[in-house]
């Protein structure tokens, strides 16, 4: 009972003290509150806490059991209120009690920690971060998850995807890229690009960037008229594997309207690139408003018409676009062929730069699309028929007008009437205006009966328009005696 009644005692001292020294750690705005509350509180209650000399005395006299000792406490830290503006404030004379010395560690007041401050604790930290990153990665265990990417790329001579060696078709562009298999990037946004390529050995590889968003290759080896479909490539693709040891030739064609990257090709370990066997070849560049992305590319009218002449094409297809002033954020295709990309990201050009190549001839085979959104009452829903029309013209020559301005002043450009006899007459009269104006250059072909949707399949279609075409195209891309046993097409105006 005697032992009770001391430690009841001495926590009731204890908290008395506490009492009076936490109102000197609270802030400023709260010292008042707490100096009123507790000043009436101790004087309510300090005769609870006073005992006699002869108490105290007995209890020592009586009790067996000893408070805990505590170590001579360290000094304090000093500090200053925010508040104190004179150096002889109270506040920095203020006497301290052994439980305010006892417990100075645990209540030092918030500091202030200046912006420089932080920024170089941020900037330490991210140093740890890379540190441990460098020492770290790639301690884990490795997982094989593509044999096949992992055998190419031990058993294989990597090339750069700009070796000059390289013969690429269509609008490629070529920029760095770090973390690519060799640093570098080409890159292409526009169906049917290709390239061309010579070899030795027994194999051939593709490494693409596309991993989320695969692409269709077809793939022609040693000139031969097969080609090989590969759907879904994306990261290390095997092209071609088991060819006898010798040279080999091969051409690799991109389909569909989505993104391609080549990091590097891949040949057999110490072999390479051959330079082409043959000089750089006329280019025919075609311009479409419509894209079949269900149809092979190499069984198009555009391939084979260039087959035939052994020349290069060049596509620019667009889908769903309209000619000028299209609405809804649908791209114009008089904004469109003087794109280099639909993308920026990762250095792509926005702008095509067109001393690239100069092509040999111009084939533009528009309306299609335009006259799809007009049926649908997205474009011109407010004009009469007449006044569509106009408008419709009128904005095909003008971009005919850019493209003389802007990069191909005396190239001939084939208009051809649309295969279905979409606003055929608004394109003829677009020719039939322009050849008075003095262009003679451009040139209105009459694609009526090349082909008829009863008789014909797609495939039948796309042979027939690249043979009547054939007919067109021989004055402008091969010398006219070798084009006399074709029907003499004179390069004059075809209605």
């Amino acid at each position: 009972m005697v032992i009770s009644d001391a430690l009841t005692r001495t926590l009731n001292v204890a908290t008395n003290a506490v009492a009076r020294e936490a109102k000197d750690w609270l802030p400023v705005s709260a010292k008042g509150r707490w100096s009123s509350r507790f000043k009436a509180k101790e004087s309510s209650s300090a005769p609870s806490y006073s005992s006699s000399t002869s108490d105290q005395t007995s209890w020592a006299a009586n009790s067996t059991t000893s408070l805990p000792r505590f170590n001579t406490p360290r000094t304090p830290p000093s500090y200053d209120n925010n508040d104190d503006d004179e150096p002889s404030s109270p506040s920095r004379s203020r006497p301290r009690s052994a439980y305010s010395r006892l417990h100075a560690d645990i209540m030092v007041p918030k500091r202030n920690v200046s912006l420089t401050q932080k920024l170089g604790a941020a900037l330490v930290g991210v140093w740890l971060v890379i540190l441990f990153v460098m020492i770290f990665r790639g301690t884990g265990p490795q997982v094989d998850f593509d044999p096949l990417r992992n055998d190419i790329h031990k058993n294989n001579a990597i090339i750069s995807p700009t070796n000059p060696n390289i013969n690429y078709v269509g609008r490629w562009s070529r920029n760095k890229a770090q973390g690519s298999a060799t640093g570098l990037l080409v890159s292409t946004y526009f169906p049917g690009t290709y390239f061309d390529v010579r070899f030795t050995g027994t194999s051939l590889s593709i490494h693409l960037g596309n991993i989320d968003d695969p692409v269709t290759m077809t793939v022609r080896i040693d000139s031969s008229n097969t080609y090989e479909i590969l759907p879904y490539g994306r990261e290390v693709v095997s092209l071609v594997r088991g060819l006898p040891d010798a040279e080999h030739e091969a051409r690799v064609m991109f389909s569909g309207a989505r993104r391609t990257d080549i990091e590097a090709l891949y040949v057999d370990k110490g072999r390479s690139l051959l330079p082409p066997t043959s000089k750089k070849r006329q280019i025919v560049e075609v311009f479409q408003d419509t894209y079949n992305s269900s149809h092979p590319d190499v069984l198009s009218w555009s391939y084979l018409l260039t087959n035939n002449f052994n020349v290069d094409r060049v596509l620019i297809s667009g889908n769903d676009m309209c000619m000028s002033n299209c609405p809804n954020d649908i791209m114009a295709l008089d904004k469109f062929y003087f794109l280099g990309s639909l993308s920026a990201a990762r250095g792509m050009p926005k702008y095509w730069y067109f001393e690239e190549y100069r092509p040999s001839l111009i084939i533009l085979e528009l309306g299609a699309s335009t006259k799809r959104l007009i049926d649908k009452k997205v474009m011109y829903r407010l004009l009469l028929p007449q006044d569509a029309s106009k408008v419709y013209s009128e904005a095909y020559m003008n971009f005919i007008r850019q493209i003389r301005k802007k990069v191909h002043k005396r190239v001939p450009v084939f208009v051809l009437r649309p295969f279905d006899g979409s606003l055929e007459t608004e394109s003829l009269q677009v020719v039939q205006t322009l050849r008075q104006q003095g262009d003679k250059n451009v040139h209105w072909i009459d694609t009526t009966s090349w082909a008829t949707d009863t008789l014909d399949d797609e495939t039948t279609k796309h042979e027939k328009w690249a043979s009547f075409l054939t007919l067109h195209a021989c004055p402008f891309l091969r010398p006219r005696d070798e084009c006399q046993y074709l029907y003499p097409f004179e390069g004059k105006l075809e209605i």
